[in-house]
Protein backbone atom coordinates (compact mmCIF):
# COMPACT_ATOMS: atom_id res chain seq x y z
CA UNK A 1 0.00 0.00 0.00
CA UNK A 2 1.24 3.47 -0.89
CA UNK A 3 2.10 5.63 2.11
CA UNK A 4 3.18 9.25 2.37
CA UNK A 5 6.08 9.48 4.75
CA UNK A 6 4.88 12.51 6.67
CA UNK A 7 6.43 12.01 10.09
CA UNK A 8 9.50 9.91 9.33
CA UNK A 9 11.15 9.10 6.04
CA UNK A 10 13.78 6.96 7.67
CA UNK A 11 16.32 4.65 6.17
CA UNK A 12 19.83 3.62 7.03
CA UNK A 13 21.70 5.15 4.11
CA UNK A 14 24.83 3.13 4.54
CA UNK A 15 24.81 -0.21 2.75
CA UNK A 16 26.01 -3.00 5.00
CA UNK A 17 25.54 -1.06 8.25
CA UNK A 18 22.38 -1.69 10.31
CA UNK A 19 20.16 1.27 11.14
CA UNK A 20 20.61 0.62 14.85
CA UNK A 21 24.38 1.04 14.69
CA UNK A 22 25.96 3.51 17.05
CA UNK A 23 27.08 6.85 15.73
CA UNK A 24 24.10 7.19 13.41
CA UNK A 25 23.36 10.71 12.17
CA UNK A 26 19.70 11.73 12.08
CA UNK A 27 19.00 14.50 9.57
CA UNK A 28 15.95 16.68 9.13
CA UNK A 29 15.71 19.38 6.50
CA UNK A 30 16.45 22.03 9.11
CA UNK A 31 19.48 20.22 10.55
CA UNK A 32 20.77 19.55 7.04
CA UNK A 33 20.64 23.25 6.22
CA UNK A 34 22.40 24.12 9.47
CA UNK A 35 25.17 21.59 8.84
CA UNK A 36 25.64 22.84 5.29
CA UNK A 37 25.86 26.42 6.53
CA UNK A 38 28.45 25.54 9.18
CA UNK A 39 30.69 22.87 7.68
CA UNK A 40 30.24 22.70 3.93
CA UNK A 41 33.60 22.60 2.18
CA UNK A 42 32.83 25.62 0.01
CA UNK A 43 31.86 27.67 3.07
CA UNK A 44 34.96 26.65 5.04
CA UNK A 45 37.25 27.60 2.14
CA UNK A 46 35.41 30.90 1.68
CA UNK A 47 35.91 31.73 5.36
CA UNK A 48 39.63 31.09 4.94
CA UNK A 49 39.68 33.73 2.20
CA UNK A 50 38.36 36.25 4.72
CA UNK A 51 41.52 35.67 6.74
CA UNK A 52 43.57 36.41 3.61
CA UNK A 53 41.72 39.68 3.12
CA UNK A 54 42.22 40.60 6.77
CA UNK A 55 45.95 39.98 6.41
CA UNK A 56 46.07 42.58 3.62
CA UNK A 57 44.71 45.14 6.08
CA UNK A 58 47.88 44.82 8.18
CA UNK A 59 50.06 46.26 5.42
CA UNK A 60 47.50 48.89 4.47
CA UNK A 61 47.30 50.08 8.09
CA UNK A 62 51.05 50.71 8.41
CA UNK A 63 51.68 54.29 9.54
CA UNK A 64 54.42 54.88 6.98
CA UNK A 65 54.47 53.51 3.44
CA UNK A 66 58.28 53.65 3.18
CA UNK A 67 60.87 52.58 5.73
CA UNK A 68 63.38 55.08 7.13
CA UNK A 69 66.49 55.39 5.00
CA UNK A 70 69.93 55.49 6.58
CA UNK A 71 72.88 56.35 4.39
CA UNK A 72 76.50 56.40 5.47
CA UNK A 73 79.38 57.76 3.41
CA UNK A 74 83.00 58.10 4.30
CA UNK A 75 86.43 58.28 2.75
CA UNK A 76 89.95 59.64 3.06
CA UNK A 77 90.79 63.31 2.47
CA UNK A 78 94.28 64.38 1.37
CA UNK A 79 95.75 67.69 0.35
CA UNK A 80 98.38 70.23 1.37
CA UNK A 81 100.39 67.40 2.81
CA UNK A 82 97.61 66.48 5.19
CA UNK A 83 95.56 63.33 5.33
CA UNK A 84 92.29 62.71 7.14
CA UNK A 85 88.97 60.89 6.99
CA UNK A 86 85.57 62.42 6.25
CA UNK A 87 82.36 60.78 7.50
CA UNK A 88 78.72 61.54 6.79
CA UNK A 89 75.69 59.84 8.36
CA UNK A 90 72.14 60.65 7.16
CA UNK A 91 68.61 59.60 8.18
CA UNK A 92 65.56 60.34 6.00
CA UNK A 93 61.85 59.47 6.07
CA UNK A 94 59.09 60.04 3.50
CA UNK A 95 55.61 61.17 4.57
CA UNK A 96 52.42 60.93 2.51
CA UNK A 97 50.32 64.09 2.53
CA UNK A 98 47.34 63.15 0.38
CA UNK A 99 45.57 60.69 2.68
CA UNK A 100 46.92 57.69 0.80
CA UNK A 101 47.06 55.57 3.94
CA UNK A 102 43.40 56.18 4.72
CA UNK A 103 42.49 55.28 1.17
CA UNK A 104 44.49 52.06 1.28
CA UNK A 105 42.84 51.13 4.59
CA UNK A 106 39.43 51.82 3.07
CA UNK A 107 40.27 49.57 0.11
CA UNK A 108 41.40 46.77 2.42
CA UNK A 109 38.35 47.05 4.67
CA UNK A 110 36.00 47.02 1.68
CA UNK A 111 37.80 43.92 0.39
CA UNK A 112 37.20 42.22 3.75
CA UNK A 113 33.51 43.15 3.64
CA UNK A 114 33.29 41.84 0.08
CA UNK A 115 34.85 38.53 1.09
CA UNK A 116 32.58 38.27 4.12
CA UNK A 117 29.60 38.74 1.83
CA UNK A 118 31.12 36.10 -0.46
CA UNK A 119 31.03 33.70 2.50
CA UNK A 120 27.29 34.29 2.75
CA UNK A 121 26.99 33.72 -0.98
CA UNK A 122 28.87 30.43 -0.75
CA UNK A 123 26.80 29.44 2.28
CA UNK A 124 23.58 30.19 0.41
CA UNK A 125 24.58 27.99 -2.53
CA UNK A 126 25.76 25.19 -0.22
CA UNK A 127 22.52 25.30 1.77
CA UNK A 128 20.43 25.08 -1.38
CA UNK A 129 22.45 22.16 -2.76
CA UNK A 130 22.27 20.31 0.56
CA UNK A 131 18.54 20.94 0.85
CA UNK A 132 18.00 19.63 -2.67
CA UNK A 133 20.09 16.55 -1.89
CA UNK A 134 18.08 15.95 1.29
CA UNK A 135 14.81 16.08 -0.65
CA UNK A 136 16.24 13.67 -3.21
CA UNK A 137 17.16 11.37 -0.35
CA UNK A 138 13.59 11.47 0.98
CA UNK A 139 12.23 10.66 -2.47
CA UNK A 140 14.74 7.82 -2.86
CA UNK A 141 13.60 6.47 0.51
CA UNK A 142 9.98 6.44 -0.60
CA UNK A 143 10.91 4.82 -3.91
CA UNK A 144 12.76 2.12 -1.99
CA UNK A 145 9.72 1.49 0.17
CA UNK A 146 7.60 1.07 -2.96
CA UNK A 147 10.18 -1.27 -4.47
CA UNK A 148 10.26 -3.38 -1.31
CA UNK A 149 6.48 -3.57 -1.32
CA UNK A 150 6.38 -4.49 -5.01
CA UNK A 151 9.01 -7.18 -4.48
CA UNK A 152 7.08 -8.66 -1.57
CA UNK A 153 3.84 -8.72 -3.59
CA UNK A 154 5.59 -10.28 -6.59
CA UNK A 155 6.98 -13.09 -4.44
CA UNK A 156 3.54 -13.72 -2.93
CA UNK A 157 2.05 -13.88 -6.43
CA UNK A 158 4.71 -16.34 -7.52
CA UNK A 159 3.96 -18.58 -4.54
CA UNK A 160 0.23 -18.37 -5.27
CA UNK A 161 0.77 -19.12 -8.96
CA UNK A 162 2.92 -22.14 -8.17
CA UNK A 163 0.26 -23.48 -5.78
CA UNK A 164 -2.52 -23.02 -8.31
CA UNK A 165 -0.39 -24.59 -11.03
CA UNK A 166 0.22 -27.62 -8.81
CA UNK A 167 -3.54 -27.93 -8.37
CA UNK A 168 -4.05 -27.66 -12.13
CA UNK A 169 -5.97 -24.36 -11.93
CA UNK A 170 -3.66 -22.36 -14.25
CA UNK A 171 -1.33 -22.99 -17.15
CA UNK A 172 2.46 -22.95 -16.98
CA UNK A 173 2.57 -19.64 -18.82
CA UNK A 174 1.13 -17.87 -15.80
CA UNK A 175 3.83 -19.33 -13.56
CA UNK A 176 6.44 -18.07 -16.02
CA UNK A 177 4.83 -14.63 -15.99
CA UNK A 178 4.93 -14.61 -12.19
CA UNK A 179 8.61 -15.54 -12.23
CA UNK A 180 9.37 -12.82 -14.76
CA UNK A 181 7.52 -10.29 -12.59
CA UNK A 182 9.49 -11.42 -9.54
CA UNK A 183 12.76 -10.91 -11.41
CA UNK A 184 11.57 -7.49 -12.58
CA UNK A 185 10.63 -6.41 -9.05
CA UNK A 186 13.96 -7.69 -7.70
CA UNK A 187 15.85 -5.58 -10.23
CA UNK A 188 13.71 -2.57 -9.34
CA UNK A 189 14.57 -3.10 -5.69
CA UNK A 190 18.32 -3.22 -6.40
CA UNK A 191 18.06 -0.07 -8.53
CA UNK A 192 16.14 1.73 -5.78
CA UNK A 193 18.81 0.81 -3.24
CA UNK A 194 21.52 2.07 -5.61
CA UNK A 195 19.67 5.38 -6.05
CA UNK A 196 19.39 5.73 -2.28
CA UNK A 197 23.10 5.01 -1.89
CA UNK A 198 23.90 7.68 -4.48
CA UNK A 199 21.65 10.22 -2.75
CA UNK A 200 23.24 9.41 0.60
CA UNK A 201 26.74 9.73 -0.85
CA UNK A 202 25.99 13.14 -2.32
CA UNK A 203 24.55 14.35 0.98
CA UNK A 204 27.44 12.88 2.94
CA UNK A 205 30.00 14.66 0.74
CA UNK A 206 28.20 18.02 0.98
CA UNK A 207 27.96 17.85 4.78
CA UNK A 208 31.43 16.32 5.21
CA UNK A 209 30.10 13.40 7.24
CA UNK A 210 32.28 10.36 8.03
CA UNK A 211 32.17 7.74 5.29
CA UNK A 212 31.15 4.86 7.56
CA UNK A 213 28.50 6.70 9.54
CA UNK A 214 24.88 5.70 8.80
CA UNK A 215 22.40 8.46 7.95
CA UNK A 216 18.72 8.52 8.82
CA UNK A 217 16.47 11.03 7.08
CA UNK A 218 13.35 12.32 8.76
CA UNK A 219 10.87 14.58 7.08
CA UNK A 220 8.36 14.87 4.29
CA UNK A 221 8.28 15.99 0.68
CA UNK A 222 5.06 17.84 1.45
CA UNK A 223 6.30 21.29 2.46
CA UNK A 224 4.33 24.27 3.73
CA UNK A 225 3.56 26.94 1.10
CA UNK A 226 5.69 30.11 1.00
CA UNK A 227 4.51 33.60 1.97
CA UNK A 228 2.86 35.71 -0.70
CA UNK A 229 5.23 36.79 -3.47
CA UNK A 230 4.96 40.47 -2.50
CA UNK A 231 6.58 39.79 0.86
CA UNK A 232 9.38 37.78 -0.73
CA UNK A 233 10.25 40.50 -3.26
CA UNK A 234 11.17 42.81 -0.38
CA UNK A 235 13.85 40.36 0.81
CA UNK A 236 15.70 40.15 -2.51
CA UNK A 237 18.07 43.00 -1.63
CA UNK A 238 19.43 40.90 1.24
CA UNK A 239 20.73 38.25 -1.12
CA UNK A 240 24.49 37.82 -0.52
CA UNK A 241 25.49 38.53 -4.12
CA UNK A 242 24.02 42.01 -3.82
CA UNK A 243 25.97 42.55 -0.61
CA UNK A 244 29.09 41.41 -2.49
CA UNK A 245 28.44 43.97 -5.23
CA UNK A 246 27.76 46.72 -2.68
CA UNK A 247 31.08 45.96 -0.97
CA UNK A 248 32.79 45.95 -4.36
CA UNK A 249 31.39 49.42 -5.06
CA UNK A 250 32.85 50.67 -1.77
CA UNK A 251 36.17 49.04 -2.57
CA UNK A 252 36.25 50.65 -6.03
CA UNK A 253 35.37 54.06 -4.60
CA UNK A 254 38.22 53.75 -2.09
CA UNK A 255 40.52 52.79 -4.96
CA UNK A 256 39.45 55.90 -6.86
CA UNK A 257 40.10 58.01 -3.78
CA UNK A 258 43.57 56.50 -3.56
CA UNK A 259 44.15 57.53 -7.18
CA UNK A 260 43.20 61.10 -6.32
CA UNK A 261 45.50 61.06 -3.29
CA UNK A 262 48.43 60.02 -5.47
CA UNK A 263 48.25 63.43 -7.14
CA UNK A 264 49.52 65.05 -3.95
CA UNK A 265 53.26 65.33 -3.43
CA UNK A 266 54.98 63.36 -0.69
CA UNK A 267 57.20 65.16 1.78
CA UNK A 268 60.45 63.79 3.16
CA UNK A 269 62.64 64.99 6.01
CA UNK A 270 66.34 64.34 6.29
CA UNK A 271 68.85 64.84 9.07
CA UNK A 272 72.59 64.26 8.65
CA UNK A 273 75.73 64.29 10.73
CA UNK A 274 79.14 64.82 9.15
CA UNK A 275 82.76 65.25 10.20
CA UNK A 276 85.03 67.12 7.83
CA UNK A 277 88.62 68.12 8.61
CA UNK A 278 87.89 67.76 12.28
CA UNK A 279 84.75 69.86 12.07
CA UNK A 280 81.32 68.56 13.06
CA UNK A 281 78.45 69.39 10.69
CA UNK A 282 74.75 68.89 11.42
CA UNK A 283 72.30 69.34 8.55
CA UNK A 284 68.52 69.07 8.12
CA UNK A 285 66.79 68.73 4.80
CA UNK A 286 63.39 68.59 3.14
CA UNK A 287 62.44 66.62 0.03
CA UNK A 288 59.26 66.98 -1.98
CA UNK A 289 58.24 64.50 -4.67
CA UNK A 290 56.87 66.03 -7.82
CA UNK A 291 53.96 63.92 -9.16
CA UNK A 292 54.77 64.82 -12.72
CA UNK A 293 54.61 61.32 -14.26
CA UNK A 294 52.95 59.04 -11.68
CA UNK A 295 49.78 60.91 -10.79
CA UNK A 296 47.52 57.94 -9.98
CA UNK A 297 45.60 58.39 -13.24
CA UNK A 298 45.36 54.65 -13.88
CA UNK A 299 44.33 53.88 -10.30
CA UNK A 300 41.64 56.56 -10.42
CA UNK A 301 40.29 55.44 -13.80
CA UNK A 302 40.24 51.77 -12.77
CA UNK A 303 38.40 52.57 -9.53
CA UNK A 304 35.76 54.71 -11.25
CA UNK A 305 35.20 52.15 -13.99
CA UNK A 306 34.96 49.29 -11.51
CA UNK A 307 32.46 51.16 -9.33
CA UNK A 308 30.32 52.01 -12.34
CA UNK A 309 30.35 48.41 -13.53
CA UNK A 310 29.46 47.05 -10.08
CA UNK A 311 26.50 49.45 -9.75
CA UNK A 312 25.23 48.48 -13.19
CA UNK A 313 25.71 44.79 -12.43
CA UNK A 314 23.75 45.13 -9.19
CA UNK A 315 20.90 46.89 -10.97
CA UNK A 316 20.70 44.28 -13.74
CA UNK A 317 21.01 41.41 -11.25
CA UNK A 318 18.20 42.75 -9.10
CA UNK A 319 15.86 43.10 -12.07
CA UNK A 320 16.67 39.53 -13.10
CA UNK A 321 16.21 38.28 -9.52
CA UNK A 322 12.76 39.85 -9.25
CA UNK A 323 11.68 38.21 -12.50
CA UNK A 324 13.27 34.92 -11.45
CA UNK A 325 11.38 35.01 -8.14
CA UNK A 326 8.00 35.48 -9.77
CA UNK A 327 8.74 32.67 -12.21
CA UNK A 328 9.88 30.35 -9.42
CA UNK A 329 6.75 31.19 -7.43
CA UNK A 330 4.46 30.43 -10.38
CA UNK A 331 6.28 27.17 -11.08
CA UNK A 332 5.93 26.13 -7.44
CA UNK A 333 2.20 26.84 -7.39
CA UNK A 334 1.67 24.79 -10.54
CA UNK A 335 3.76 21.85 -9.39
CA UNK A 336 2.26 21.87 -5.90
CA UNK A 337 -1.24 21.87 -7.40
CA UNK A 338 -0.31 18.97 -9.68
CA UNK A 339 1.19 16.90 -6.85
CA UNK A 340 -1.80 17.61 -4.62
CA UNK A 341 -4.28 16.62 -7.32
CA UNK A 342 -2.46 13.34 -7.97
CA UNK A 343 -2.39 12.48 -4.28
CA UNK A 344 -6.03 13.33 -3.81
CA UNK A 345 -7.48 11.82 -6.99
CA UNK A 346 -5.17 8.98 -8.00
CA UNK A 347 -3.75 7.42 -4.84
CA UNK A 348 -7.04 6.32 -3.20
CA UNK A 349 -8.14 4.63 -6.43
CA UNK A 350 -4.80 2.84 -6.73
CA UNK A 351 -5.17 1.40 -3.25
CA UNK A 352 -8.67 0.15 -4.01
CA UNK A 353 -7.60 -1.34 -7.35
CA UNK A 354 -4.71 -3.22 -5.73
CA UNK A 355 -6.97 -4.78 -3.11
CA UNK A 356 -9.75 -5.65 -5.55
CA UNK A 357 -7.35 -7.11 -8.11
CA UNK A 358 -5.64 -9.33 -5.53
CA UNK A 359 -8.97 -10.61 -4.26
CA UNK A 360 -10.21 -11.28 -7.79
CA UNK A 361 -7.06 -13.19 -8.67
CA UNK A 362 -7.16 -15.23 -5.46
CA UNK A 363 -10.79 -16.07 -6.21
CA UNK A 364 -9.95 -17.12 -9.76
CA UNK A 365 -11.98 -14.26 -11.26
CA UNK A 366 -8.96 -12.57 -12.90
CA UNK A 367 -6.00 -13.98 -14.79
CA UNK A 368 -2.44 -13.14 -13.89
CA UNK A 369 -1.82 -11.00 -16.97
CA UNK A 370 -4.59 -8.56 -16.05
CA UNK A 371 -3.41 -8.49 -12.44
CA UNK A 372 0.16 -7.72 -13.47
CA UNK A 373 -1.00 -4.92 -15.76
CA UNK A 374 -2.94 -3.35 -12.90
CA UNK A 375 0.03 -3.77 -10.56
CA UNK A 376 2.49 -2.21 -12.99
CA UNK A 377 0.20 0.72 -13.71
CA UNK A 378 -0.28 1.24 -9.99
CA UNK A 379 3.45 1.11 -9.28
CA UNK A 380 4.26 3.52 -12.11
CA UNK A 381 1.60 5.95 -10.94
CA UNK A 382 2.90 5.85 -7.38
CA UNK A 383 6.41 6.55 -8.60
CA UNK A 384 5.04 9.44 -10.65
CA UNK A 385 3.36 10.84 -7.54
CA UNK A 386 6.70 10.74 -5.70
CA UNK A 387 8.39 12.50 -8.62
CA UNK A 388 5.72 15.21 -8.74
CA UNK A 389 5.95 15.74 -4.97
CA UNK A 390 9.75 15.95 -5.24
CA UNK A 391 9.46 18.55 -8.00
CA UNK A 392 7.04 20.58 -5.87
CA UNK A 393 9.36 20.39 -2.86
CA UNK A 394 12.35 21.46 -4.96
CA UNK A 395 10.31 24.34 -6.36
CA UNK A 396 9.41 25.37 -2.83
CA UNK A 397 13.09 25.37 -1.88
CA UNK A 398 13.92 27.34 -5.03
CA UNK A 399 11.44 30.07 -4.07
CA UNK A 400 13.24 30.61 -0.76
CA UNK A 401 16.61 30.47 -2.53
CA UNK A 402 15.73 33.05 -5.16
CA UNK A 403 14.07 35.32 -2.58
CA UNK A 404 17.18 35.28 -0.40
CA UNK A 405 15.33 33.71 2.52
CA UNK A 406 17.37 30.52 2.28
CA UNK A 407 20.90 31.38 3.38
Amino acid sequence: MFRTVSAVAAACLCIGVPAAATGQTVLTLESTLVRAREQSGAVVVSRARVAEAEAALVDASARFRDNPLIDVTGGPRSGDGQRGTDLELGLSQQFETGGQRQSRVAVARAAIERQQAAVEHASRAAVFDAGSAFLEGLAATERLQLAEEADSVARDLLNAAERRYALGDIAAIEVNLARIETARSASLLVAARADLTAAAGALRAMLRLPAGEPIELRGSLDMAPPPVVGQLVASIDQRPEFLVLAAEVREAEAQAQLGRALRRPDVGFRASYAREEGDTILLGGLTVTLPAFQRGVGTLAAGLARASRARLEAQVAREAAAAELRTAYDVYEQRAALAGALQQDAVPGLVDNDLLARRSYDAGEMNLIDLLLIRRDSLQTRLTVIDRRLEAARSRLTVDFVAGVLR
